[in-house]
């Protein structure tokens, strides 16, 4: 005998009818509100409606859909000669006096190289951090990720001869390692109760000339190195602010 489900009940959130038909309920994966003013609210409180947990995000961070796909390389795009000149003064950011445990060396655009460089490679933001990435060997670390949307992080490769089994990828992983994280990402499918499988998105071999441009909400990582080669990358970060 064929079980009558009453829409009415469905309708009015009693879910039970359908699941004795046996008919699949979804189930909301989080509940939403504004905080502050409705119509232009600076935060949103955002509840796993499983464990019942409320996470607090700016609303900032719920720009732009779904991050996750906001991922783009190019090749070719800088002059050979260009690039050549830019690797030689990324390198001479490090000196005989540089820990060997330092990685990072900050640039700055009133260095000639550098603000021409960021001229070629600019997507349209406004430049916030900018550092030149060195490493050998062991490393990958995860590096932070933004808390709020219009926010991309541009990496430039320049170290030259790199093969596949020197090792070095970017990847780019699923915006879901942790709960605030997945607070942040409920626009993606890896947001709260979202898909829970952390994976590789996207990666990308450090081809020199190579320009990645994704969103900064998306972790990264950048591979160790697996011969005695050095990969050399310059690192900027920026914001599109509304005009």
């Amino acid at each position: 005998m064929t079980k009558v489900v009453d829409m009415g009940r469905v309708s009015d959130g009693d879910t039970a009818s359908a699941e004795d038909a046996g008919v699949a309920v979804k189930e909301k994966k989080f509940a939403i509100e504004s905080v502050g003013n409705p119509e232009q609210p600076s935060k949103f409180e955002i509840t796993d409606t499983k464990s019942g947990k409320v996470y607090t995000v700016s609303a900032d961070a719920l720009i732009g859909g779904d991050f996750s796909e906001v991922i783009r390389y190019t090749d070719d795009t800088i002059p050979q000669s260009d690039i050549k000149r830019y690797y030689h003064s990324a390198l001479e950011k490090f000196n005989v006096s540089t820990p060997e445990n330092l990685y990072y060396q900050d640039i700055y655009l009133d260095e000639d190289w550098v603000k021409d460089l960021w001229e070629q490679v600019n997507p349209g933001i406004d430049l916030i951090d900018s550092y030149v990435h060195i490493y050998k060997k062991k490393y990958d670390e995860i590096n932070e990720t933004a808390k709020v949307g219009n926010c991309y992080t541009v990496i430039v490769n320049l170290s030259p001869n790199f093969k596949p089994e020197d090792g070095g990828t970017l990847d780019l992983w699923t915006p879901n390692f942790t709960d605030e994280m997945k607070a942040v990402a409920i626009n993606t499918p890896y947001g709260i109760n979202g898909d829970p499988i952390i994976n590789i998105i996207k990666s990308c071999w450090p081809r020199q000339g190579r320009v990645t441009v994704f969103d900064s909400r998306i972790p990264y990582t950048q591979r160790s190195v697996e011969s005695d080669k050095e990969n050399v990358s310059v690192v900027f970060k920026g914001k599109a602010f509304p005009n």
